[in-house]
């Protein structure tokens, strides 16, 4: 499965889950109805407006898609992303080789 269609999926599935409308969640129902069947890929504007209109967090929309393309659990790809932010981290600090 693309992440295109994945994240489609998952879209899709919050927003039956919570019982919205395709309409609550973007401006064009048109538009959510692409991105839902994973003929449009958003921009990073519209995946933080379709997250806020669902009431999550961005990178709970991308998580959740990327574990249903089952390479990795959520918990797993957070981790991931905590431990790549603290190694960011450390190579701004003041001293750091660059």
């Amino acid at each position: 499965m693309e992440l295109r269609e994945s994240f489609g999926e998952t879209v899709r599935s919050i927003r039956r889950d919570k019982g919205l409308p395709q309409g609550a969640i973007g401006a064009n129902q048109g538009y959510v109805s692409e991105v839902e069947n994973g003929l449009k890929s958003p921009t990073l504007q519209k995946i933080a407006e379709i997250a806020s209109n669902l009431g999550l967090h961005p990178l709970t929309l991308l998580t959740v898609a990327f574990e249903k393309m089952g390479a990795e659990t959520a918990e797993e790809i957070l981790a991931d992303v905590a431990s790549e932010i603290e190694t960011l981290k450390r190579l701004r600090s003041p001293g750091a080789p660059k």
